[in-house]
């Protein structure tokens, strides 16, 4: 049974049996005091220690305690005064024994019966959580997967005149310019930067050899058109 289900076990019973503030102030102390002591059942708590944070009496906390166990939702034993602590088990109220009458029995652990049928499902521990807090922190998100880029395999000779083949006039020729020059460098580019896509360097490649030809062959048309204008008007 967790904290906040003994808590709404608490409200369950309450809405059925008549209980004051003291009584509910007194039942949550004893809730976090069996907490700090990381759900230990039954626990020792002297009696002076609830006098000086609840600031009653020692008459309030019988009376309250008593009344406690009459609605089963705990048991005591009373300690020695000069030695041991009053002994507290806190009890879960099944559903269907939220009208019973309660007898607490204590003989070394607690056990609250009704008629000779237990009534009540103990909390001895937490839920493997590792935490005494009443809403533990959500577990952290499992971590994606990180994605691996695939293994440059560099490409042959032959893959990269099939890649040019009749790309370029002198396809043939720059596609051995190519491979050269890269294999030279290690598949690397001029920064330093490890090349992961081959075709696309070529596809640059193949680009700029274009343009290249283009202004190569504007130049070569202007020039071809002044010796004709020059040779025609001289």
């Amino acid at each position: 049974m967790t904290y906040i289900e003994l808590i709404n076990n608490f409200w369950n019973v309450r809405r059925i049996r008549t209980m004051t503030s003291y009584e509910a102030d007194f039942y949550f102390y004893l809730l976090k005091e069996c907490n700090s002591r990381n759900w230990t059942n039954p626990f020792e708590l002297p009696s002076r220690n609830v006098e000086l944070e609840l600031g009653i009496s020692r008459k309030t906390i019988c009376d309250l305690r008593n009344k406690l166990q009459q609605k089963g939702l705990i048991s005591f034993k009373e300690g020695n005064k000069r030695v041991n602590g009053a002994i507290y088990q806190i009890f879960y109220v099944s559903e269907g024994n939220k009208n019973g009458n309660i007898n607490g029995n204590v003989n070394g652990n607690i056990n609250g019966n009704v008629n000779g049928n237990p009534i009540y499902k103990t909390k001895n521990k937490t839920k493997n959580n590792n935490s005494n807090e009443l809403f533990p922190p959500d577990p952290p998100p499992p971590e994606k997967p990180k994605k691996t880029k695939p293994e440059f395999i560099p490409p042959t000779l032959e893959d990269i005149k099939a890649y040019f083949e009749g790309k370029l006039p002198d396809w043939e020729q720059q596609a051995e310019t190519f491979y050269n020059h890269f294999t030279s460098l290690g598949w690397r580019t001029a920064s330093g930067a490890k090349v992961e896509r081959w075709d696309s360097r070529a596809n640059l490649w193949i680009i700029e050899k274009k343009q290249s030809n283009g202004s190569t062959k504007q130049a070569n048309d202007v020039t071809d058109a002044d010796i004709i204008i020059r040779s025609t008007t001289g």
